[in-house]
């Protein structure tokens, strides 16, 4: 089995991502059954929380510019750009950590002792993302692999043991910004084996110009979750942020898979689109098999894991979490591969504000009738405007049909069932 995961770098990526979010599940756990409280374990999620929301669009849009940017490029190009992107990467960390600075949560983290930390996590861990990039653009599945093994195998063991001795939030940050620093000098190594140490400005800034439309695509639609924990925060207690967070994440093999599927197809359908789309609807194909049928049973049977798990404190947890698994309809849909391989970054920067708007109007009306459920519909929603808008996009500009990457039958037959599912577990549960 492991021979097969480590020989394909879209299963070893997926399988780092698995690991990723199984260490975060896995940690939310611990710090439950290690007894720490709401106030506390909202004090943990909200640092990770602000640490993600003042870098998750440039880091993801950067990243995806040059999943798309690199294959065109030749050998020597190829080399220098590897060597330059984590430059860009730090010098992004720098603005992001200035401009908390001088803000309120600049000052919160100040007077609580976490300021050191946050910058390290933010400047550093961020910049290490671009290891498993490299990896991937480089096609070294095996190497990907363990990476993503002993990368979160360290960060879940490393944070248990330390909540386990200490009981102290505090120290919890103090181990994140040590394994942050660790993950970026095994980057300084994957760079050493697989680019060029040279500073090409001009190379620089032409990717950054490239990358800017994708960046503030990711910005405006992937902000939804950010906007949606500010929502909350603003309106209601730091314990109510905590129980929104606990629910407030799709299945991870949902986001696993699909996730790593564009990240590896978008090289491949720069290169060869129409094969890369024969392809894709294969896999997507296979996925819709058995990822709608465990989000089915999970839509199910969530608010008595949740209470199992955690405690009943966290049964409206249960039903954001279910919520959320709507969203597996519109993940399915990836007409953005279409767009990344045309290089439309315009189309996708439009679309990210349509969606973000959608997003903000909803969640200010929703919430003031059905709390931090109505956030979750508005967010469910936000996704079906942006997914339906791309397709038609790619549609009548671009002829490419929906089918041409999707098996619609076998996706509307699923969908019905998962939001069938949902309505019969929220009539019984609630």
């Amino acid at each position: 089995m492991f021979q097969n995961i480590t020989k394909d770098t879209t299963r070893s990526y997926q399988a780092l991502q698995a690991f990723r979010l199984g260490a975060s599940i896995l940690l939310s756990i611990a710090l439950v059954k290690f007894s720490f409280t709401k106030s506390e374990i909202g004090d943990f999620e909200w640092f990770l929380f602000l640490t993600n929301a003042v870098s998750f669009f440039w880091s993801m849009g950067l990243l995806n510019a040059f999943k798309s940017y690199f294959p065109t490029k030749n050998d020597d190009e190829k080399s220098t750009l590897i060597s330059n992107l984590p430059l860009i990467f730090l010098f992004f960390g720098g603005l992001a950590i200035t401009c908390i600075y001088f803000s309120s949560y600049g000052e919160e983290l100040i007077n609580q002792g976490n300021w050191v930390y946050f910058c390290i996590f933010v400047v550093l861990g961020i910049s290490a993302s671009v290891t498993e990039h490299i990896l991937i653009l480089k096609e070294a599945p095996k190497r990907l692999f363990y990476y993503g093994v002993s990368s979160y195998l360290a960060y879940f063991l490393g944070l248990s043991i330390v909540a386990f001795q200490f009981h102290s939030i505090q120290s919890l940050f103090i181990f994140l910004a040590v394994w942050a620093f660790l993950r970026f000098l095994y980057m300084l190594f994957v760079i050493n084996k697989y680019g060029k140490w040279s500073l090409d400005m001009s190379l620089a800034m032409k990717f950054i110009t490239f990358s800017i439309p994708l960046v503030i695509h990711v910005l405006l639609g992937g902000g939804m979750e950010y906007v949606d924990g500010y929502l909350v925060d603003l309106y209601y207690s730091r314990d109510e942020f905590t129980v929104f967070r606990y629910g407030a994440r799709e299945l991870p093999v949902n986001t696993i898979f699909i996730t790593a599927m564009v990240a590896t197809m978008i090289p491949l359908a720069v290169s060869n689109l129409n094969f890369t789309l024969v392809q894709l609807k294969t896999r997507l194909n296979k996925l819709m098999h058995w990822l709608f049928p465990v989000s089915i049973i999970l839509v199910l049977t969530s608010p008595l894991i949740y209470q199992t798990v955690y405690n009943e404190g966290f049964l409206k947890s249960a039903f954001v979490f279910n919520i959320y698994l709507l969203i597996l309809c519109s993940r399915l849909v990836l007409p953005q591969v279409v767009l990344y391989a045309k290089q439309k970054n315009n189309i996708l920067m439009w679309v990210g504000l349509l969606e973000l708007i959608v997003n903000i109007a909803l969640s200010l009306y929703l919430i003031q009738y059905y709390g931090i459920l109505g956030v979750a519909v508005a967010t469910v929603i936000a996704y079906i405007v942006q997914k339906v808008t791309l397709v038609l996009y790619c549609k009548h500009k671009l002829n490419v049909n929906l089918s041409d990457y999707l098996d619609i039958k076998t996706h509307m037959v699923y969908s019905f069932l998962l939001y069938a599912a949902f309505v019969f577990s929220y009539s019984i549960y609630s």
